[in-house]
């Protein structure tokens, strides 16, 4: 009940005078929603309301309309400003932070996608991944990815904490207040012993009124400037999402190879594990430098190249090549593939008190949408072995192994065998 109270506040903070008296009206409010049947008259007292800012770390209550100033000076003053505040810190301490949706099924033909994605569909195969990077493009922080449900049936069997990356919940797959606060919480804590700059933008998912962090300080950029000045938005979303697509694509033709009837249709776990590689090994620390440069937020910032030319050829092709060999009838081109309708749509609009209740009791229940029944079988670890043996001796055969590589594959099979014999199994 307290997290509903909670999602309220952050929502809300930046938008109404929020004093004491409303945040207890607010939580009876709560009360009688998730507790319809319940006669009990909870005491929310004014005790409870120091103990419940105490554990969300809330000193003071924003007054609506003190982070409104800025809007009264133009675009340039407000560059010149941010330029400083970002100027204060070495490349290395600079990071940005945004949202993007991602239709994960997403096909590269006029008529299935729109099939696909008509009515409630959007939401079931939609998920927003939250994407981190810094200046200096030697820190890719994990992927965070928000779906539509908190335990989705693909997961069983799966150790979530092996995946290099954070899953979350909401009902739409959008960003929300409580999990950008907690998003920032987390990120702070990752920052230990550090200073840095967290650059984000002004959505209604962010609220600003986040303290007690040590480590971080957050940048909002002006709702105005967004698109002009943020990194992410220069062609750092662009670059994962061709990857993505990328490694999507691939693993249809390889599913047709191989007799698969369907092989468009992942799940959310197959859709995770195509994002993660496509963030941690194919988006290039050039491209990322790259598109801090065009985005000239900083006074001495180099002049960036073309970042269509020299960023994306490569990579675009390689895309189009594989659409071209799925087939498709009523082809897409990139960009239109790359901009489809609403996937860029990531954080959530304020709600209303009912909306964040229902959304936090839907989120506690299992997905039973047929489409992710589907899961994993156990694998034995004598199976497991035997196919690290397989693979082994497949690579070195192959010509274009390198010894890198084929020390990955030895590295697997060790841990395998340490494994089977000390668990004897």
């Amino acid at each position: 009940m307290e997290k509903v109270v909670y999602e309220w506040f952050l929502q809300h903070q930046e938008r109404v005078n929020i004093i004491g008296e409303l945040i207890l009206q607010k939580a009876r409010d709560t009360m009688k929603l998730v507790y319809p049947h319940d006669d009990s008259d909870f005491n929310f007292s004014i005790g409870w309301l120091g103990k419940f800012k105490h554990r969300h770390g809330i000193k003071s209550f924003r007054r609506f309309g003190e982070s409104r100033s800025v809007d009264i000076q133009d675009m340039e003053q407000k560059l010149v400003s941010i330029r400083e505040k970002i100027d204060q810190f070495p490349m290395k301490d600079v990071f940005n932070m945004d949202e993007t949706g991602l239709f994960y099924r997403l096909q590269a033909d006029h008529s299935l996608a729109t099939k696909q994605l008509e009515g409630r569909k959007q939401d079931k195969e939609r998920l927003t991944v939250v994407i981190c990077c810094n200046e200096d493009d030697y820190e890719k922080i994990p992927l965070w990815i928000i779906g539509k449900y908190a335990k989705p049936h693909c997961f069983k069997n799966v150790n979530m904490n092996s995946l290099n990356c954070q899953y979350r919940a909401y009902k739409k797959a959008w960003m929300t207040s409580v999990l950008f606060d907690e998003y920032v919480r987390s990120f702070d804590q990752m920052m230990h012993g550090r200073r840095v700059l967290l650059v984000v933008d002004n959505c209604p998912a962010h609220p600003r009124n986040i303290e007690g962090l040590r480590n971080v300080e957050l940048l909002f950029l002006p709702p105005d400037m967004t698109s002009k000045i943020q990194p992410c938005d220069a062609g750092i979303i662009r670059a994962f999402k061709m990857h993505y697509r990328r490694r999507f694509y691939r693993k249809i033709l390889e599913g047709y190879e191989v007799g698969q009837s369907d092989p468009g249709k992942i799940n959310v776990i197959d859709a995770i594990n195509l994002a993660i590689p496509a963030w941690t090994i194919d988006v290039r620390k050039e491209t990322i430098a790259n598109c801090f440069r065009h985005c000239k937020i900083r006074s001495d910032s180099d002049v960036a190249r073309n970042l269509d030319e020299s960023t994306f050829d490569e990579e675009t092709q390689d895309l189009e090549t594989m659409i071209n060999q799925c087939g498709y009838h009523n082809k897409m081109d990139i960009d239109n593939l790359m901009n489809y309708p609403g996937e860029n749509e990531a954080c959530s609009e304020v709600q209303s008190l009912e909306d964040i209740v229902g959304t936090i009791i839907e989120n506690n229940a299992e997905d039973n949408d047929e489409d992710d029944i589907v899961s994993l079988e156990p694998v034995m670890r004598k199976e497991a072995l035997m196919a690290s043996n397989t693979l082994h001796n497949f690579m070195i055969q192959y010509k274009n192994t390198t010894p890198e590589l084929l020390d990955a594959i030895r590295k697997v099979r060790d841990e395998l065998q340490i494994d089977l014999n000390f668990k004897g199994k």
